[in-house]
């Protein structure tokens, strides 16, 4: 597939939130083999879920709801750029550029998830292979 994106919006009831609204919003979506990416608010276990059971694949974004993922990635982060041994190595990509009048660098880190990352068994992964 080519570079694609959809983009959709569903409204949610006054005593809603975006939490409740994703999984109606994912059901409308053709997911097979895509890959949805959600921001914090939607880092859930039960949206991972949704989204695998769909035929996609999730990045989410992990920030202070969930506690422990996200100390528990931040260690292997800070494994990795001290250049300690770790189980799963990370893979890096780094990319210099000037855009908007500045000069911008950028890291990609890519790597397997830990068996010890604490948690793990929570989120579903779309093929065994993938954890």
């Amino acid at each position: 597939m080519a570079n694609s994106i959809s983009l959709g919006q569903v409204v949610t009831d006054a005593k809603s939130n975006e939490i409740t609204a994703i999984p109606k919003l994912l059901e409308m979506l053709a997911l097979e083999g895509a890959i949805v990416t959600i921001d914090a608010m939607g880092c859930q276990t039960g949206i991972a879920q949704k989204i695998i059971d769909l035929g996609g694949d999730y990045v989410l974004n992990v920030k202070g709801n969930q506690r422990t993922l996200r100390g528990g990635i931040e260690q292997v982060f800070a494994d990795f750029l001290d250049d300690n041994p770790s189980e799963r190595p990370l893979r890096m990509c780094h990319e210099k550029r000037k855009a908007h009048g500045r000069q911008e660098s950028r890291w990609c880190y890519v790597g397997e998830v830990p068996k010890t990352l604490p948690g793990r068994e929570r989120w579903p992964a779309s093929r065994p292979s993938a954890w």
